[in-house]
């Protein structure tokens, strides 16, 4: 038993038997392969995109604060860095609470 795959190339109409890209026009006509290929596109213009991305200037203080070589001014940044996380922890929670209770 021989598994042919007849694929019609949108771009000029010709029918290919086991083929990725058309033979005429060169189209790629194989949908799990364009699907793949424009997946690793999206992929990668996301982690371009992380890596041009400005962060805010609070961020960047507490990433250089938490690295300081002055001990002190690691402590503190650390000490209100966790105070931070634990206020935004909080809040999460209630939102979480407050939309339980309202559905």
């Amino acid at each position: 038993m021989v598994n042919e795959t007849y694929r019609t190339c949108q771009t000029c109409g010709t029918v290919n038997l086991n083929r990725d890209y058309c033979q005429e026009c060169g189209e790629l006509i194989n949908l799990i392969l364009k699907r793949k290929l424009l997946r690793e596109k999206k992929e990668s213009d996301k982690l371009i995109l992380e890596k041009t991305k400005k962060k805010n200037g609070i961020t960047m203080f507490f990433e250089r604060a938490k690295e300081h070589e002055n001990l002190f001014i690691r402590y503190t940044a650390l000490f209100f860095y966790s105070i931070w996380v634990i206020v935004l922890a909080i809040g999460s929670f209630l939102a979480f609470l407050f939309g339980y209770i309202a559905a």
